[in-house]
C-alpha cells in the first residue's frame, strides 16, 4: 500500500534545570576559547617579526663596526711597517697585524652572510619573496616607555592564553551543569501536522489534514548510572581546567617577571660594557703612541685592539638583550590585546 504524506515535526522542552542554558554557555565559551588563541598565534607572529627585525639592526650595528675597525687596522698595518723600518717593531709584529687584519676580514664576511640570510627568512615571514630589507639604526630604536620590577596582576587577563585556559575553564564548568541536569526529569511538547493521503492527487486536500499534540515527562531509570559516569567525568574536566587555569596564571607572571628582571640586567649590562669599551679604547689609544716611541711591547697592543673590537661587539649584543626584553614583555603581557 503506497501512502503519500509530507508535515512538519516540532518539539519543545522545558529548560528547568537550566540544561539547555548551560550547554549553549558551554558552545560561547568553546567558541571565545578558540578566538583567544587565534589572538596568542598572532601575538606570537608579531613578536618574532620584531625580534628578527631587531636582531638584523644588531648585525648591521656588528658589520658597521667590523668595518671601521678593518679601516683601522688597514692604517696600523701600514704604520707598523714604518716601525719595522726604523726598527721600532720586527717582522713578527708586522705578521701579527696582518693575522689580526685577516681575522676581522673574516669576521665581517660572516655576519654579512648571517644579514643577508636572515633578510630571506623575515621576508618569508612578512610573505614576500627574499630581498635586502629598508630598515633603520639600532641606535634610533628608542624605549619611551617607563618600565620597572612588579606588574598589576590584572594586566595578566590581556593574555590570549590566560583568556582561553579561562574560557575552557568556563566551558568545562557549563558542561557539568549539563550533566548534573541528566539527573533530574525533562518535561517536552511535541507536535506535529501535515498532510496524509493514499492517492497522491488527494494529497493536499482539506481531508488529507492532520494534526498532534502531546506532553510528556522523562525520568532517567534505566541509564542512571550511565548519567552518573557523565557527571563524574565532567567533574573531572572541570578539575583539569581549573589547574590548566591557574598554571596560565603561573606561567604568564613568571614570564613577565623574567622579562622586567632580563630588562634590568640588559640596561645595567649596557652601562657597564660602554666604560669597559671606553677603557680599553684609552688604552688601545695610549699604548699605540707609547709603541710609536718605543716603550712598550707590541703585543700589548694587538691585546688592546682585540680586547676593544669584542667589548664594542659585545654592547652591541647588550642593546639587542634590551630590545629582546622588551619584545618578551609585550608577548607576556598579552601582546596589547584588550
Amino acid at each position: 500500500v503506497e501512502n503519500y504524506s509530507a508535515g512538519v515535526n516540532l518539539s519543545w522542552e522545558a529548560d528547568i534545570w537550566g540544561r539547555i542554558r548551560s550547554n549553549d554557555r558551554a558552545f560561547q565559551a568553546r567558541y571565545l576559547q578558540t578566538v583567544a588563541a587565534h589572538q596568542a598565534v598572532k601575538t606570537e607572529l608579531i613578536a618574532e617579526i620584531a625580534s628578527m627585525y631587531y636582531q638584523l639592526l644588531a648585525l648591521d650595528e656588528q658589520a658597521r663596526i667590523t668595518r671601521e675597525t678593518i679601516s683601522t687596522r688597514q692604517s696600523g698595518l701600514e704604520t707598523t711597517k714604518a716601525l719595522k723600518e726604523a726598527g721600532v717593531v720586527t717582522e713578527v709584529g708586522v705578521k701579527q697585524t696582518e693575522a689580526q687584519l685577516y681575522r676581522v676580514e673574516a669576521v665581517l664576511i660572516e655576519l654579512e652572510n648571517n644579514i643577508r640570510l636572515l633578510e630571506n627568512a623575515l621576508s618569508i615571514l612578512l610573505g614576500d619573496s627574499p630581498k635586502a630589507l629598508d630598515r633603520g639604526d639600532l641606535d634610533e630604536q628608542e624605549i619611551t616607555t617607563d618600565l620597572r620590577i612588579g606588574v598589576p596582576a590584572q594586566l595578566l587577563s590581556n593574555r590570549p592564553d590566560v583568556i582561553a585556559a579561562e574560557y575552557n575553564l568556563m566551558n568545562a564548568f557549563e558542561l557539568t551543569n549539563v550533566a548534573r541536569a541528566g539527573f533530574y526529569p525533562s518535561l517536552s511538547l511535541s507536535a506535529n501536522g501535515g498532510f496524509q493521503s493514499l492517492e497522491l492527487s488527494e494529497l493536499f486536500n482539506v481531508n488529507s489534514l492532520f494534526a498532534n499534540l502531546a506532553g510528556s515527562i522523562a525520568q532517567p531509570v534505566f541509564n542512571r548510572r550511565q548519567i552518573k559516569t557523565q557527571y563524574e567525568v565532567s567533574r573531572e574536566q572541570q578539575e583539569i581546567a581549573l589547574l590548566d587555569f591557574k598554571r596560565a596564571l603561573i606561567i604568564a607572571s613568571r614570564e613577565v617577571s623574567d622579562a622586567l628582571y632580563n630588562y634590568e640586567t640588559a640596561v645595567a649590562r649596557i652601562e657597564i660594557k660602554t666604560n669597559e669599551f671606553e677603557a680599553y679604547d684609552l688604552a688601545t689609544t695610549y699604548s699605540e703612541e707609547l709603541l710609536n716611541n718605543g716603550m712598550v711591547n707590541y703585543l700589548e697592543v694587538l691585546t688592546s685592539r682585540e680586547n676593544a673590537l669584542n667589548s664594542q661587539l659585545e654592547l652591541v649584543n647588550s642593546r639587542l638583550a634590551e630590545l629582546n626584553a622588551i619584545i618578551d614583555l609585550y608577548q607576556a603581557l598579552g601582546g596589547g590585546w584588550q
